[in-house]
């Protein structure tokens, strides 16, 4: 396997650089043409950090599930920034997923299959980007071509969907991300027809993004008819990454029933992967 950090270009916004950190696995030389599936890594930090809990201990584990995974350091608030943090972030998903395609040969990649993986803030990031992804005023601002910045589909880990809904308490904090009339506060008002196929996944009690987040974008996915499967757990807080010991951080985190959530999301996966070479024979 190897680990390689790219710089990725400015988003325009604050001093920090964007950086996307491949973990790929080489194939044997028995299986030279393989390709697998890839995902980048939107880890949460409620757009404040990059939460390293919901970055390398997810990629491995993705990794050791036969994919190529791709962990995303993208830009978050900065002090004294007057500029909304918005969609710098997905600018920088935009460049991680075009630079995911640009290697996609050197990195054994499928390139019917790059897919997202957020949770809590970066399900947000996902969950909007899907949208921004076909919008001609914001490629034009990315500098990505549409085929490029393309999404194939999306693992929302206990998101952020509607910024009005509790997750962030203070009016002015949601401000700094962008503003009252701005589409991405709801990212259930951007699901449509061409959305791509969405699997998420959240826990009843969670007090820190309600669940009603997910209810709401599986609702929106229901209504346009987009393929999705969501799975609400009736126990465990909120950020439990993948609820093993490899992503402990408080007492707590450790809940077997809801670590299902990562092979239930594979499972899922190749079953839409198998679809997709049915129906293109």
């Amino acid at each position: 396997m190897r680990i390689e950090k790219i710089e990725l270009p400015a988003s325009g916004y604050g001093t920090k650089v964007a950086t996307l950190t491949a973990y790929v696995q080489d194939n044997l030389k028995d299986q030279a043409q393989r390709r697998r599936p890839a995902v980048v890594v939107c880890p949460g930090g409620c757009y404040e950090l990059c939460s390293d809990r919901e970055s390398e201990p997810i990629a491995l584990a993705l990794v050791a599930r036969g994919l190529q995974a791709f962990v995303l350091d993208y830009a978050v608030l900065e002090p004294g920034a007057t500029a909304p943090l918005l969609p710098a972030p997905q600018v920088d998903l935009a460049h991680a997923v075009a630079t995911v395609r640009a290697h996609a040969d050197a990195w054994h990649v499928d390139e019917g299959s790059v897919g997202l993986l957020g949770c809590s803030a970066g399900a947000h990031l996902s969950a909007t980007y899907v949208a921004l992804m076909r919008d001609e005023a914001f490629l034009a601002r990315s500098g990505v071509a549409a085929g490029e910045a393309r999404a194939d589909w999306q693992v929302l880990c206990y998101p952020a969907i509607d910024l009005d809904l509790g997750w962030l308490s203070d009016p002015s904090d949601v401000d700094r991300l962008c503003p009252e009339d701005s589409p991405l506060r709801r990212a259930q008002d951007l699901v449509s027809a061409a959305t791509p196929p969405t699997f998420l996944w959240h826990t009843a009690p969670d007090a820190t993004v309600p669940v009603r987040n997910s209810y709401l974008y599986a609702g929106a996915l229901a209504e346009h008819g987009v393929d999705h499967e969501c799975h609400v757990f009736h126990a465990g807080r909120h950020g439990l990454s993948l609820a093993t010991r490899e992503s402990e951080h408080y007492p707590g985190d450790v809940v077997p029933h809801v670590a299902h959530w990562l092979d239930l999301a594979v499972e899922w996966l190749k079953d839409m992967r198998r679809d997709c070479t049915r129906t293109s024979h």
